[in-house]
């Protein structure tokens, strides 16, 4: 029972992107980096386009998706908690990656705090993911 359920998790963990349900998935993937800044604070992708933020930095970047709900997403990873609930906070760790994909249009505003030994030890730099239906 005990290897069952090691197993069917290591599987879940696998499946990233593809654990929700998929409405439509383009297979294009912008990707946001960190490191001395965010790039590109602002990104227009259509509706399955995946986006991937990487964190090429030294130390940890949170990332702040007020709203972030898993009904408007068609794949995560990364993004959920033990329970695979979308989380509006997640601490991005260096060399890593997570992503997320949209199934409708709609606008992402978000702020990435990124530790910084400048005054203060935080960051704050605000992105925008506006995500349009694709060309018919």
């Amino acid at each position: 029972m005990t290897k069952s359920l090691i197993a069917l998790t290591g599987l879940l963990l696998l499946a990233g992107c593809a654990g929700l349900p998929q409405t439509t998935r383009t297979a294009v993937i912008h990707e946001v980096k960190f490191e001395e800044h965010m790039m590109p604070a602002e990104l227009t992708v259509h509706v399955g386009d995946e986006v991937r933020w990487a964190n090429h930095r030294t130390l940890p970047v949170l990332i702040d998706i007020p709203g972030l709900d898993g009904d408007m997403l068609s794949c995560e990873r990364e993004f959920s908690n033990m329970f695979g609930r979308a989380q509006e906070l997640f601490e991005l760790a260096p060399n890593k990656s997570a992503s997320l994909c949209f199934n409708k249009a709609i606008v992402i505003s978000y702020n990435a705090r990124m530790r910084s030994a400048a005054p203060g030890g935080m960051q704050i730099e605000p992105g925008t993911i506006r995500v349009v239906a694709p060309a018919q």
